[in-house]
């Protein structure tokens, strides 16, 4: 991002003003950026005259798309009273997504917040009542969403299928070294997934995605993948997250409060419940692939283990979760 911002780029900068009215000052170096900057070619975080603080993400002409739909879903959410979803801001000619050349930018205000505490998180009661909630939120504002915006649904057993295909081909050792949690999953929860049911869902939900104030959500940040999911996605991925970090944070507070406050509520199926725990199994092979994707052997190694004691205790956290 910085190239746009040196002394013979006046042209750039008077674009930014044109586009957003800023009257850019200099670019914040000195502060951190949460989320991941994998999901960009570059970011950064401008300040303009008034000291007002902006993030400013800088995108391929591929993304486009994929990012005006993440912007018009935010802002959907918005309008229909979910404020946490952080949202962009649209140019003096209304667009989420102005170019620059041949790359495309998209605009935030800036939100800080605490330092989330890993793995101290776990035993948070009043975070996982705040997940719950936003939950609960997001549940509420995308009501009719696919009817006002095109999403790709999405199939984990596809996804996973596809992946195996793949392992097969390019890497026969990791195939056959974790094709027993596949066949676990295709006992029961294969057959039964096409009727799991679709909501709108974030499809990144985890705490490294949340601009926290303390124990409280200030923004949900990251959307990329958000879409039209099995309704469970969201919750699914979240626990799934706490237990990579810490296999007993599965029975933790964090964890118990979230699923706590959210049985009962009509936002999951009793199918979605019964099938909840594969669910996080099946999605452990995204993250999967990532390892997969980094060669990091390391993480490789821990989400063996991690699968195999989900695989060996699912009736345990039905039981633990009373779902």
């Amino acid at each position: 991002m910085q190239e746009f911002f040196n002394d013979k780029n006046e042209e750039f900068i008077q674009w930014l003003n044109c586009q957003w009215n800023i009257e850019f000052e200099c670019v914040r170096g000195d502060i951190d950026i949460q989320g991941s900057p994998e999901r960009t070619l570059s970011r950064a975080v401008l300040q303009d005259k008034d000291g007002t603080l902006f993030l400013l993400e800088k995108f391929s002409k591929n993304k486009f798309q994929i990012r005006q739909n993440v912007a018009k879903a935010i802002e959907y959410l918005n309008d229909n009273g979910l404020k946490l979803a952080l949202l962009y801001q649209k140019s003096n000619y209304g667009e989420f997504l102005p170019f620059f050349k041949d790359v495309c930018f998209q605009l935030s205000r800036f939100i800080d917040g605490t330092v989330l505490k890993r793995p101290d998180y776990l035993s948070s009661s009043k975070m996982g009542n705040s997940f719950a909630l936003f939950l609960m939120g997001l549940s509420k504002a995308s009501a009719n969403i696919g009817n006002n915006i095109s999403f790709e649904p999405f199939s984990i057993k596809k996804y996973i299928y596809k992946l195996f295909s793949e392992m097969k081909i390019y890497d026969n050792s990791a195939y056959k070294k974790y094709l027993p949690f596949l066949a676990f999953l295709e006992k029961e929860f294969m057959e039964i997934h096409d009727n799991l049911p679709v909501s709108f869902c974030h499809g990144d939900l985890h705490p490294l995605n949340i601009i926290w104030n303390h124990d409280q959500i200030r923004a949900v940040i990251d959307w990329e993948f958000a879409g039209m999911k099995p309704a469970i996605y969201d919750a699914a991925n979240l626990v799934g997250c706490a237990g990579i970090e810490n296999p007993d944070g599965l029975g933790m507070p964090m964890v118990m409060t979230f699923i706590k406050e959210l049985r009962g509520k009509d936002i999951f199926s009793k199918m979605g419940w019964r099938f909840f725990p594969e669910y996080l199994l099946a999605l452990r092979f995204a993250w999967l692939s990532e390892w997969l994707r980094k060669k990091d052997k390391q993480m490789l190694e821990m989400e063996e283990v991690y699968m195999g004691i989900l695989v060996n205790n699912m009736d345990i956290l039905r039981q633990g979760w009373q779902i």
